[in-house]
């Protein structure tokens, strides 16, 4: 019966070419934009190499010390971080990350003094658990390279080329900045696209300056990465976490007030923290999204209806005679909805290619979106902005078909119920 139903579509197709192009086209061009939406939540929001724990991290970047002059905020201090989030007995790995150096990097390659611009991140120890880089050489720098501001550095793999010529460089040494590193690993090019792992270049926090300032030295340059055993197990953390806060707070003298706004936060929430001293209403943020899909689909959709009513007005005939012959209402329905799924499945497949190209094209303007913290700067390199697996996969694919679905049943089942409704008579006699 399906077979005869998309039969009938195609020769629909040919017999009224107009029709079915604007249908077609605006269908795609519909898809193109949830889709294109549906790609940067994905590639924010859910595990993508390195940031495949995201379901288990919560993310502390900011505090606030309030005064009777005014506030200061900013990141987190180093002693902030050391009070409140050593020895946490719910956490797994505490990842830290120096996110504004105070100079700029330059690699002075060996075979021509080239100097070679490098995008650095100064982390600790813990920083190589919380976020799972594939190293294609060597290991991570240890916790006593740390501590002792041993001149050590991991390379992407990229910069290991650039640098070398090969990946396999662990125990050679490399000049940044005029100072000599040894190299501890090498990782798999991170895109840049994920502006809290990207780099060139990852070497031990105290090699970098950092500086200090608000009541209690109690900010700073640092970011704080947590990461629970299990997804289940982040609420336990972020109230241990809260309990020593309040602990650290209450260390403040008369007149100043030490402020965190809800943080830790979850990987997506931090995601739409864009200010250091205010509160954020996820549950604004989530119906914000909603509201903003449910429009993308909802105005095509009731364009297609009208659309679709007006060919069905003039089907009438066709339809009366069907039902003179024993053809029931719910056939009908049937019929009118396959039709318009054959349409919608035509044009959802123009617009997953448009969207791909659109993302492909527009990347480096298209994940602006939601972009917090810092961005690394254009510098030369291989690392590929959109990897294949942020874009090609199973739940972008699915949600495709949703919304062709979706799109679909609310734009066909009102003009198939009215047309499966009419009379046999007034069908068959109107013109």
């Amino acid at each position: 019966m399906l077979r005869i139903y998309f039969k009938q579509a195609r020769n629909l197709l040919k017999q009224e070419k107009l029709f079915s192009s604007i249908y077609i086209i605006g269908t795609a061009l519909s898809l193109t934009m949830v889709m294109v939406l549906t790609i940067i939540i994905y590639v924010k929001v859910t595990p993508i190499y390195p940031e495949t724990n995201r379901d288990r991290m919560l993310v502390m970047r900011s505090a606030v010390v309030q005064e009777k002059q005014g506030q200061s905020a900013g990141r987190l201090s180093l002693h902030t971080i050391k009070t409140c989030f050593q020895d946490l007995q719910h956490a797994q790995a505490v990842g830290v990350a120096k996110l504004f150096l105070r100079k700029k990097y330059y690699v002075q390659l060996p075979a021509t003094g080239e100097q070679y611009p490098v995008w650095v991140q100064a982390v600790n120890e813990d920083y190589w658990m919380v976020f799972a880089f594939r190293f294609k050489d060597g290991t991570p720098f240890t916790g006593a390279d740390v501590n002792s501001g041993i001149r050590t550095a991991v390379l992407s793999e990229s910069a290991a080329r650039r640098i070398f010529g090969e990946v396999a460089v662990t125990g050679r040494y490399f000049s940044l900045n005029f100072d000599e590193y040894r190299v501890a690993g090498v990782v798999k090019d991170p895109s840049s696209l994920l502006e809290r792992t990207y780099a060139h270049i990852w070497i031990p926090h105290t090699l970098a300056l950092a500086s200090t300032w608000g009541k209690n030295q109690s900010l700073g340059d640092y970011a704080v990465y947590l990461l629970a055993p299990s997804r289940e197990g982040r609420e336990a953390l972020k109230r241990e976490v809260t309990d020593n806060l309040r602990r650290f707070a209450s260390t403040f003298p008369e007149g100043y007030t030490f402020m965190w706004t809800g943080q830790p936060d979850r990987h997506w929430e931090s995601l739409f923290r864009f200010s250091s001293n205010s509160t954020v209403d996820f549950n604004r943020v989530i119906l914000k999204y909603l509201l903003i899909f449910l429009i993308l689909l909802i105005i095509p959709a009731v364009s297609f209806s009208g659309m679709i009513d007006s060919r069905m007005e003039r089907r009438l005939a066709e339809c009366g005679l069907r039902r003179a012959v024993g053809a029931s209402g719910g056939v009908l329905m049937r019929q009118v909805i396959c039709e318009n799924l054959f349409f919608t499945l035509l044009g959802g497949c123009i617009g997953l290619i448009f969207s791909y190209i659109l993302v492909y094209i527009a990347r480096e303007r298209i994940f602006e979106l939601g972009q917090v913290g810092y961005s690394a700067p254009p510098v030369e390199g291989a690392e590929t902005l959109v990897s294949a697996e942020m874009v090609f996969n199973l739940p972008v694919f699915f949600t495709a078909l949703f919304i062709c679905l979706l799109l679909n049943l609310l734009s066909a089942v009102i003009p198939a119920w009215r047309a499966s409704r009419r009379d046999i008579v007034h069908s068959l006699t109107f013109k």
